[in-house]
């Protein structure tokens, strides 16, 4: 990673919009960023998501507004979208992937549509990608790490846009790459500057809480908190609990999260964020099975979608 990414933040897209509130987040998270997250999840980059049935949380997302906090490449984008997010920020233990977000923002910067910006992703459009890349790198050294990137995961992300076109337009649901109204609100939330992301990981003691703490000073609230499947891979400690309890969730916020069902595919897996917050809390609730209510030998439908339901008062 180029030394002026040593700090583990990518801000990434020019002024913010003061009036949101955000350039104060983004002014304190300049010298962000966890500088040490362990290992890679299953030793591996991924650049492309393989949550294939978002279409199933559209309308649960759908004009929410606020700050989407979000996890992972690609679904955070296409929810930020539907959810006409004022704000997104993004963190992610791999640093590859936060360099992945930088190519992201030029892309979404530079294109007008979504034909455009998918045309950088593919073969027929690397030569102009890797202009463009290389002009908005800091330095030489800088713009070779970007370009091994785009190099090593475009291929994946055109078969994953591709293959979210086709199953998009199967479910009748515009998205983000697909309808031009979705895609002008998005890019231009991008060059207002209106996108954050670092390097963080929501299992330890960081940058996630100093992000919490952030935006409830410029009076800011999430309003969809998005997971996806990172909650498998661990148990539910003081850390993570911490974190969580930390983020200014809106009192009518949404978290989105997966977990892998049979026989493929994922469980799309709703919660209010303030019932999240207060059950993550509980130290009998020690991971996101428990939470789920899932019983010893069960497991879960793919390609579906569950509610976790709050308690009933007195219960």
């Amino acid at each position: 990673m180029h030394p002026a990414w040593s700090l583990l933040a990518a801000l990434l897209f020019g002024p913010a919009d003061p009036g949101a509130g955000f350039d104060h987040v983004r002014s304190a998270a300049l010298s962000a960023g966890d500088e040490e997250t362990g290992a890679l999840t299953n030793g591996r980059h991924y650049y492309a998501s393989n949550e294939r049935d978002l279409h199933l949380v559209a309308a649960d997302v759908r004009d929410r507004g606020g700050v989407l906090f979000g996890v992972a490449a690609d679904p955070a984008y296409i929810l930020a979208a539907w959810a006409d997010a004022d704000a997104l920020i993004l963190v992610d233990l791999d640093p590859a992937i936060v360099d992945l977000h930088r190519i992201y923002a030029a892309f979404f910067r530079a294109a007008d549509d979504p034909a455009s910006f998918r045309e950088l992703w593919r073969a027929d459009g690397r030569d102009a990608a890797q202009a463009l890349l290389a002009r908005v790198a800091d330095d030489d050294s800088d713009a070779a790490a970007l370009l091994a990137t785009y190099a090593e995961a475009a291929p994946a992300i055109d078969r994953r846009f591709a293959d979210l076109d086709a199953r998009m337009a199967a479910h009748d649901t515009p998205w983000l790459l697909s309808d031009r109204a979705l895609y002008r609100r998005f890019a231009e939330l991008v060059r207002r500057g209106q996108v954050l992301a670092l390097r963080g990981d929501l299992t330890r003691d960081g940058v996630i809480r100093d992000l919490g703490d952030w935006l409830r000073e410029a009076d800011l609230e999430v309003n969809v908190l998005y997971l996806s499947n990172v909650e498998q891979y661990f148990m539910y400690h003081d850390p993570f609990r911490a974190n969580i309890g930390a983020l200014p969730l809106a009192d009518d916020s949404v978290v989105v999260r997966t977990l892998p069902g049979r026989p493929a595919g994922f469980e799309y897996i709703l919660q209010g964020g303030v019932d999240f917050q207060t059950r993550v809390a509980d130290p009998k609730v020690r991971s996101v099975y428990k939470l789920r209510g899932l019983s010893k030998g069960a497991h879960l439908e793919g390609r579906t979608r569950f509610e976790i339901a709050a308690p009933q008062a007195g219960r």
